[in-house]
Order: C-alpha cells, then sequence, then structure tokens
C-alpha cells in the first residue's frame, strides 16, 4: 500500500488539513540569535539621537523582528497564499490607519483662531455649590 492509496481510503469526510511543515532546531537556534542581534541593535540605536528618526528606526527594527517571529516561529513561511493574504492584508489596513492618523494629526493647526479664542463670559465659572456656601 502506497502513500498515495492510504490518502484515497481515508474518506470524503477526513478534514485536510493541508501539510506540516517541521522545523529543525538549528533554524530555530538561527533565529534567536538574529532577534538577539537585532534587540542589541535597537537598545544600542535608542541610545543614540537620530532627531525626527528615531521612531522611525525603532519602527523599522521592530517590524524586522517581528516579520521573523511571524515568518518561522509562527510557521507563516510555509503556510498556504490565501493565509499569508490574509495576515499581510491585516497589516497593510493597519499602517493605512496609522498613516491617516499621522496625516491628520500633521495637518492641524493649533495656532489657529480656534484655538485661541476666549469665552463670551466676562466672569470666571464658579461651582454652584460654592455659591450657595457663599449665601448661608
Amino acid at each position: 500500500m502506497t502513500v498515495h492509496d492510504h490518502d484515497a481510503h481515508a474518506g470524503s469526510g477526513a478534514l485536510q488539513m493541508g501539510h506540516h511543515h517541521v522545523s529543525s532546531a538549528a533554524l530555530f537556534a538561527k533565529v534567536l540569535v538574529a532577534l538577539l542581534i537585532l534587540t542589541a541593535i535597537t537598545v544600542g540605536a535608542s541610545r543614540i539621537h537620530f532627531g525626527a528618526a528615531n521612531m522611525l528606526i525603532a519602527m523599522f527594527l521592530a517590524c524586522v523582528k517581528a516579520s521573523l517571529v511571524m515568518a518561522f516561529f509562527m510557521h507563516l513561511k510555509w503556510d498556504t497564499a490565501i493565509n499569508k493574504i490574509v495576515f499581510f492584508g491585516s497589516f497593510l489596513f493597519l499602517s493605512l490607519l496609522i498613516v491617516f492618523t499621522i496625516a491628520d494629526q500633521t495637518t492641524r493647526r493649533m495656532d489657529g483662531k480656534w484655538h485661541v479664542q476666549k469665552s463670551p463670559v466676562q466672569y470666571e465659572w464658579v461651582h454652584p455649590r460654592l455659591l450657595t456656601d457663599k449665601k448661608d
């Protein structure tokens, strides 16, 4: 009986989960070393002042480390194409959300007349309870 004959006898009701990838301990060790090196680079970069690029560098290093974890420890590298599309599509929409949020924040005028307009009331607001205490 060959492997194909065995698959034919599995029955039509059998759930086909696809092929499972078994990774070696050496591969995981290499990924671990890469993650530790990237963490050391992240700590070193945090001690150096790059000006406005600080956040960009930190986010780039974090994305590289997250990609390594997703690809190897979550076995996304060997997963089906539809799972990869869904996974990376969610990150695409997350990045769009972040870009639009940053665009909104950078285009707001903090020195406009809406931020400095004074109230038309001529006196300072006082809590009503304090007004009743003064009358008694």
